[in-house]
C-alpha cells in the first residue's frame, strides 16, 4: 500500500499485529519463545499487583489473585525457583485476567471500559512473557 493516505511502516514491524480500515478489531497473538523469558516474573507480577485494584473484581477474587501473586513474587524470588510452580501461580493470575482483557472485543454489554480491558490485555502479555 503506497498512496498520501496509506500507512508507511519506517523499520522491523516483526510481531506486529496491524488492522487497518476496520472499524471493530479483535486480535490475539500467541507467542512462543526460547531461553529466558522476556518478562522477569516478578516484574510481571509486581504490574499484576499495581493493576488488581483498577480491574474491578470482587473482593473475594481480588484477596485470591493478591493470595496468588504474592506467592509467585516469593517463588520468584527464591535462588532455584520451582518452574511449575511459578507456571501454575501466573496460570491462575491469568485466568483472572482473561475475561476483563476480553471484555474490549464483547463491548459495553459486559460493563468492562476499554481502559480497563487494555489494562489487563497489557499485563496478561506481559505474564505470559514472563513464563518459565
Amino acid at each position: 500500500m503506497t498512496g498520501p493516505a496509506s500507512p508507511q511502516f519506517h523499520g522491523d514491524v516483526s510481531g506486529s499485529q496491524i488492522a487497518i480500515g476496520n472499524h471493530d478489531v479483535s486480535q490475539w497473538q500467541h507467542v512462543t519463545h526460547a531461553g529466558s523469558p522476556a518478562v522477569a516474573p516478578s516484574e510481571a507480577v509486581r504490574a499484576f499487583l499495581a493493576a488488581l485494584e483498577q480491574l474491578g473484581l470482587r473482593e473475594q477474587e481480588e484477596e485470591a489473585a493478591r493470595r496468588d501473586a504474592e506467592a509467585a513474587l516469593d517463588e520468584a524470588s527464591r535462588q532455584e525457583p520451582d518452574a511449575g510452580r511459578l507456571r501454575r501461580l501466573l496460570g491462575r493470575m491469568q485466568a483472572v485476567l482473561v475475561p476483563i482483557a476480553a471484555g474490549a472485543a464483547a463491548g459495553a454489554a459486559t460493563g468492562v471500559s476499554t481502559g480497563t480491558a487494555q489494562l489487563a490485555q497489557t499485563v496478561l502479555t506481559d505474564l505470559q512473557q514472563a513464563l518459565p
